[in-house]
């Protein structure tokens, strides 16, 4: 084609190449009808086992004193892959391990598969409340659980396509809290939601940047944060009320599930079944470690809300409010 300015050749818009490295994102449809529920594993199973599978790869990453980049990349590698694949044949814990190591090559904090098996096997027996043994290094049973793992990171990279780049909402978090002149503990609350948005499957539902501002919002909602409402704030970022209410109600639901316990889903799954863990948040930007966000208000209260067209400021648990003033 011709530029009819420049009078030089331009390249047809249709045969330009873009590339986006950010580009695993599944529809609603697929994840109702996932791999899982297509071999008989229920919503409920399946949404606990990928909280439990993302507790695990938080857990391991502390104890392998990897950063909370690896953490967050490795949950995202989780969800991706059980959008392709089954947990009836890939057992969740295999998965997270194998995610852990993934996750520690691509975030440039490489760790020895060796120690991602002693760690995962410190955690099984942790969990089992079981006396704390070493796992000895020339044992079948090392041999077998290295080669599981190995056998699945080969799956998930050929399910990846050898491209396993993920981006996170924690950035956006902290720039759209300055943009609007937010202080630290706006941002340690919403980076906290963060996290927490990492166990559920918004990371390959919705690009990272509308994940923030829901995450902003819920924190908003904590903190009894104003906001402006008039425009909403909200669409100054390019995301609608209906997707901060999907949003919203995924993030809620993980802190209404509250303990996970390991499920076997498969015929034959690996040894060494776990007990009920709580959901752990890692430090964030500012300050030292703190608490798990933990729950906001009910899914429902959200929803209401923001149907209604009502932003931080309506209805903020005022009867729990009372109840904490009472008990003062």
């Amino acid at each position: 084609e011709e530029d009819e300015d420049s009078g030089r050749r331009r390249c047809p818009r249709d045969a330009m190449i873009v590339t986006n490295v950010d580009n695993f994102y599944v529809t609603d449809d697929k994840i109702i009808n996932s791999p899982s529920r297509e071999r008989g594993v229920s919503e409920e199973d399946e949404f606990a086992m990928r909280v439990h599978g993302c507790e695990l790869i938080q857990e391991a990453a502390v104890l392998l004193k990897a950063s909370q980049q690896v953490a967050c990349t490795g949950q995202v590698l989780l969800h991706r892959f059980y959008a392709k694949r089954s947990m009836v044949k890939f057992d969740v814990r295999r998965v997270a391990a194998t995610s852990v190591f993934l996750a520690c090559k691509l975030e440039e904090c490489p760790r020895k598969l060796r120690d991602v098996v002693n760690v995962f096997h410190r955690m099984s027996r942790r969990r089992e409340k079981k006396p704390l043994t070493h796992l000895e290094y020339f044992s079948k049973r090392y041999e077998d659980i290295k080669a599981d793992l190995v056998r699945v990171e080969r799956h998930m990279l050929r399910e990846f396509g050898f491209c396993i780049h993920a981006e996170h909402p924690h950035k956006f978090v902290l720039n759209y809290l300055r943009m609007m002149g937010q202080d630290s503990a706006m941002m340690n609350a919403a980076w906290k939601i963060a996290n927490d948005s990492l166990r559920t499957t918004l990371c390959i539902r919705f690009k990272a940047y509308k994940v923030a501002v829901a995450c902003i919002y819920l924190a908003a909602r904590k903190l009894r944060v104003v906001l402006p409402e008039d425009p909403p704030w909200w669409d100054l970022f390019d995301v609608t009320k209906e997707q901060i209410e999907m949003m919203c109600e995924s993030v809620l639901a993980v802190y209404e599930l509250g303990k996970t316990e390991y499920v076997a889903m498969g015929p034959e799954p690996p040894p060494g079944a776990t007990s009920p863990t709580k959901p752990s948040i890692i430090e964030g930007p500012i300050g030292n470690p703190s608490e798990p966000a933990g729950p906001i208000e009910t899914r429902e209260d959200v929803v209401k809300n923001l149907k209604e067209g009502k932003d931080v400021v309506a209805a903020v648990g005022s009867a729990r409010e009372k109840e904490r003033r009472t008990g003062r």
